[in-house]
């Protein structure tokens, strides 16, 4: 009965799926509207895939926009991602030949001047929906904007949700000489209409991650913390400056054949052992703690101080593409770049007192306070505790703690 079951499942598995069942799961609608597009399975292919590859080029969707005009036999194509409002300036990205003409009217007129408000959202809409071919020739801003640049056919459409923002908008344009636009060209851009908004929101989140990343980068290397990322291998895929700053000294740690390394043969095996618990751990899936060792350097400076943890995975990650453990490095020999004038407008210290505490977070003492200032050792002394009082503590100690737990160096 086994066997039975299995011959079975194999006709099933290797039987041809009927036209007809494919068709039944797919929308009508959309099935209807590829259809008029007139494309090839390759030709729809290639222009999805430029939708998707556009989230990561410097200037978003120009390959895709290009490939469209080219398609569409269209003079300009534009895709607006943000209205200027609130001092933001305009974001558009456009395909032409009169690049530089059409883009300093683009960012100056356009918006302004553009004839479709209040589209219906996800569907391709020809002007002439909207205003009859006498009327909108006879209009200023077909004669003084839009004719000089070549244009006068248009198809648009405003993409995303009704209740909100449009995520996007995008503009044809035809010149004078050409055609109207038509069923096909409507049915091209209304098939790529909705994998157009899900690339744009991705683009959008991606834009989020470099800004996090910037931030949280330009952060910790201010308080000269080091990162140092491995992949499954324990193999170095990327260091912040922080971190290269402190490899490039060759001082206790380096990289050697794209492996981090120790000095000295002990602590070498010791970060050996703390980076392969890491990636095992990272491996199985299984909560790991923080572990940390110091690292010697030449005799006469600080030990590095260095922390290993496995990268918190996510469900889907792929674990050949992503960073799988973390190496955080702290130099106590590191100054702390922390700004006088973030000191001054935090607690209203004079310059004096600013430039004093700036040397105290850095480890000098009054004495050495001093003799950088070229003042006397009273002169340091007084000023400090005019700090003292404006920061509200008593002790230096505590002056310290307050000054480094305090947003300052992180501005």
């Amino acid at each position: 009965m086994g066997a039975d079951l299995s011959a079975r499942m194999e006709g099933r598995a290797r039987a041809p799926i009927k036209k007809e069942l494919l068709q039944a799961t797919l929308p009508t609608s959309r099935c209807i509207e590829f259809k008029h597009t007139g494309l090839s399975f390759e030709e729809f292919d290639h222009l999805v895939w430029l939708v998707y590859s556009g989230t990561h080029e410097n200037v978003p969707w120009t390959g895709m926009l290009n490939y469209l005009r080219a398609l569409l036999d269209a003079n300009y194509v534009s895709l607006i991602l943000r209205l200027p409002h609130d001092q933001q300036p305009l974001r558009v990205v456009y395909a032409g030949k009169a690049g530089p003409v059409f883009g300093t009217r683009i960012f100056t007129d356009f918006i302004a001047l553009d004839p479709f408000i209040n589209l219906p959202r996800n569907r391709m809409v020809a002007l002439e929906e909207l205003i009859d071919d006498a009327t909108w020739q006879a209009s200023s801003c077909y004669q003084e904007f839009y004719a000089p640049l070549h244009v006068r056919y248009h198809l648009a459409a405003d993409v995303g949700e009704d209740s909100s923002e449009p995520v996007c908008r995008l503009r044809i344009t035809r010149p004078p000489t050409g055609k109207r636009f038509g069923a096909r060209e409507r049915a091209i851009c209304n098939v790529l209409l909705p994998h157009l908004e899900v690339a744009v929101q991705l683009r959008s989140r991606l834009d989020i991650a470099d800004v996090e990343q910037c931030f949280y980068s330009g952060m910790l290397g201010r308080l000269s913390v080091g990162i140092v990322f491995l992949d499954t291998e324990g193999r170095v895929l990327k260091v912040n400056d922080a971190a290269d700053a402190i490899l490039a000294k060759g001082d206790g740690l380096s990289i050697s054949s794209g492996f981090l390394t120790a000095r000295t043969r002990r602590d070498d095996r010791d970060l050996r052992k703390l980076i392969e618990h890491a990636l095992e751990a990272g491996g199985r899936r299984v909560p790991s703690v923080l572990a940390g060792m110091a690292v010697r350097r030449t005799p006469g400076r600080s030990n590095l101080g260095v922390a290993v943890r496995a990268a918190p995975p996510t469900r889907w990650s792929e674990p050949s593409s992503r960073p799988a453990a973390l190496v955080i490095i702290r130099d106590p020999e590191a100054t702390v770049q922390v700004s006088q004038m973030d000191l001054k407008r935090l607690y209203g210290l004079t310059s004096a007192e600013a430039s004093i505490a700036q040397r105290l977070i850095n480890g000098c003492t009054i004495d050495d306070a001093a003799m950088e200032l070229n003042v006397s050792r009273n002169t340091v002394r007084s000023q400090v505790r005019a700090i003292f009082a404006k920061t509200g503590v008593s002790r230096q100690a505590d002056l310290l703690r307050t000054l480094l737990h305090s947003v300052a160096p992180l501005s």
